[in-house]
């Protein structure tokens, strides 16, 4: 694609093929659900069954897990959100992020047994994901503790300092270029992983970002609501567009223009139209 003179955006390569996006979702998708390429060590104690990533022990992820349930008097912990914690076990200097899968129903048992719950597919993600090229947390381990309510299913990763989320850094943006240049940086990003056959239900609050030398990298996290090769349909597309517009505040019409141009490639056609309304009509979110 040729630039056009006296433009600063970068050319954009052409969309994938329909037959490399087919083989993209379905590498995802098997290795997903068949639970391949996310090695671990395990470990059985008497209060919990843990695993571990392959640079990791199970005694850090049971150390963990005891911290979380306050057995451990040594170690700090800071909430983030529901169900979400920030630990630094004693002894580290790291922080990990841990995260609980309480059980809801009985379903969830039987998707425990089969190693499909929402903690398994979170852990696979954070496996296979990087392996396309997208940044997520790195895995450090899961654990499984029997209580009487049944079980409940735990993930740590790996914290993520300096990290900020999208629609927080995109609200502080003063300058109407840089805000421009966020947003059609954003619709690039979610291109690329609708390419590659991956579909966050939830989406902007997810995906955090933190500045590096090379400029902005955006992050996956919360990997229990991926989907693998769930075609993005149009109303998925326009669903996530109305998200986007929801917490990024009022869009003006170029803005508009800017995403469907950098997600679509184009400007014109009736999907364009639909997600300029999308854009432009969805109220924004309140302010914390």
């Amino acid at each position: 694609m040729t630039m056009k003179s006296g433009s600063s955006t970068p050319s954009l390569p052409g969309p994938p093929s329909a037959l490399h996006r087919l083989g993209a979702h379905v590498r995802l998708g098997l290795k997903f659900y068949l639970g391949l390429g996310a090695p671990a060590s395990r470990a059985v104690y008497p209060e919990c069954t843990v695993r571990a990533a392959a640079r990791y022990r199970p005694e850090l992820v049971r150390q963990l897990l005891a911290v979380r349930l306050g057995e451990a008097g040594d170690g700090e912990t800071e909430e983030v959100n529901f169900r979400c914690v920030v630990i630094r076990p004693a002894g580290e200097e790291r922080r990990f992020f841990f995260k609980e899968f309480p059980r809801q129903h009985a379903l969830h048992d039987v998707e425990r047994v089969l190693r499909c719950s929402r903690m398994d597919r979170a852990w696979r993600a954070a496996h296979l994901l990087p392996r396309m090229g997208i940044l997520t947390p790195g895995p450090v381990g899961a654990a499984i503790a029997l209580g009487e309510g049944g079980a409940t299913e735990y993930l740590a990763t790996e914290w993520l300092p300096e990290a900020v989320p999208y629609h927080v850094r995109l609200r502080g943006v003063t300058s109407e270029a840089e805000r421009r240049e966020m947003l059609c940086e954003f619709a690039r990003h979610l291109r690329r992983w609708h390419d590659c056959g991956v579909y966050l239900r939830d989406l902007v609050t997810n995906v955090l970002t933190r500045s590096s030398p090379t400029g902005l990298e955006y992050w996956l996290t919360d990997l229990d609501q991926i989907h693998p090769i769930k075609r993005v349909t149009r109303k998925r597309l326009r669903h996530q567009m109305r998200q986007l517009a929801r917490w990024s505040g009022p869009l003006s019409r170029e803005e508009a223009a800017a995403i469907i141009e950098a997600y679509l490639r184009r400007r014109s056609g009736a999907l364009a139209r639909a997600i300029e309304e999308d854009l432009l009509g969805t109220p924004p979110a309140d302010e914390d």
